[in-house]
C-alpha cells in the first residue's frame, strides 16, 4: 500500500518561497494517525497553503519532503517542490496540520473524475497545447455554447456566452503579461462593449450580459482590472479546475454554475 503526507499551513512563504527550502512542525500538528515513527524520508506529499483569516485552502502543490531533524517540540525538514496541482475540494476541510494517507484512493478517484489532459495543463510548456486542453476544460465544464478563434495575432482564443455571463478568453504561459497583453486586453473590451461577438458568420447578443475578460494561466487568482462594467481576470486553470471538481461531488444547477463562473477569482 502506498502512502503520501499532506501538509497544511496559512504560514507565510509556504511552500514555494521557503528560505533554504527548509521549515518545520511542532509535533502537536500531527494528525489522524500520523506519528512520528511514521516520518519517512522521499515519501509523496501534498502541499496546501491556506488562506491565514478565511482558512480556506486556496494553493495546492506536489513533492516531497526530507532530511528530518528530530528538535524535541518540533520536527525540521526540507521541502522539494515538483508542481503546483488542481486544488481538489476535499483539501478545504483540512484543518492546519501533517497527516497520513493511502494513495490508493486518490489514484482510484483521480482516474475516474480527471480526464489525463488536466495533468497536462500543469505540466506542458507548449503553449498551443495549452490552449487546446483549456478549451477541452471549459467543455467539460458543461460550458456549450463556446467558440474558438482561428489564432490570428492579436485575437482571443475565443469567447463563450454562459446564461447571462460573456467571456473573452485568451491562454498564456507567460509569468507576467499585463504590460506584453495590454494592447489586446483593451481590444477585447472594446469587442465586449459593441454588445455583440461574432464567429463563423454567426452573432451572439450579449448586450445584456455580465462581461468579463480571463486570462488564464498557471498564475494566482487575481482582479486585474476594471474598464467600465468589466472585469479583467486572471483565471488559474486549478481555478476552473477546483470548479469541475465541485460540480462533480455536488448537485449544481446551471444558475449555481453560473454564478460560479461570474464570480471566480473574486473574494
Amino acid at each position: 500500500m502506498g502512502l503520501k503526507y499532506i501538509m497544511a499551513t496559512h504560514w507565510q512563504n509556504h511552500w514555494d518561497n521557503l528560505s533554504n527550502n527548509e521549515t518545520y512542525f511542532t509535533k502537536n500538528m500531527l494528525r489522524q494517525g500520523m506519528t512520528p515513527d511514521k516520518i519517512k524520508e522521499g515519501i509523496y506529499t501534498i502541499f496546501i497553503k491556506k488562506n491565514k483569516e478565511t482558512k480556506k485552502a486556496e494553493k495546492a502543490w506536489e513533492g516531497k519532503v526530507y532530511d528530518f531533524k528530530d528538535e524535541g517540540n518540533r520536527i525540521r525538514f526540507k521541502v522539494e517542490i515538483d508542481k503546483k496541482i488542481p486544488l481538489l475540494p476535499r483539501y478545504s476541510d483540512y484543518s492546519e496540520g501533517w497527516y497520513i494517507e493511502s494513495t490508493e484512493e486518490e489514484i482510484f478517484l483521480q482516474s475516474i473524475n480527471y480526464p489525463p489532459f488536466l495533468y497536462l495543463l500543469n505540466a506542458t510548456n507548449d503553449w498551443n497545447e495549452f490552449e487546446r486542453h483549456t478549451y477541452s476544460l471549459l467543455k467539460l465544464l458543461g460550458i456549450h455554447q463556446i467558440h474558438k478563434y482561428e489564432k490570428q495575432r492579436g485575437t482571443p482564443d475565443g469567447f463563450f456566452r454562459f446564461g447571462n455571463l460573456a467571456v473573452i478568453y485568451d491562454t498564456t504561459l507567460e509569468g507576467t503579461f499585463e504590460k506584453s497583453k495590454e494592447t489586446q486586453i483593451n481590444n477585447f473590451c472594446s469587442q465586449l462593449k459593441t454588445g455583440t461577438l461574432t464567429s463563423l458568420n454567426r452573432t451572439i447578443d450579449i448586450s445584456r450580459c455580465n462581461k468579463q475578460i480571463w486570462i488564464i494561466t498557471r498564475g494566482t487568482p487575481r482582479t486585474i482590472k476594471r474598464i467600465d462594467d468589466i472585469i479583467v481576470k486572471e483565471v488559474p486553470v486549478s481555478e476552473i479546475v477546483k470548479v469541475y471538481s465541485e460540480r462533480i461531488e455536488q448537485p449544481m444547477d446551471e444558475t449555481e454554475l453560473e454564478n460560479k463562473l461570474r464570480n471566480i477569482c473574486e473574494t
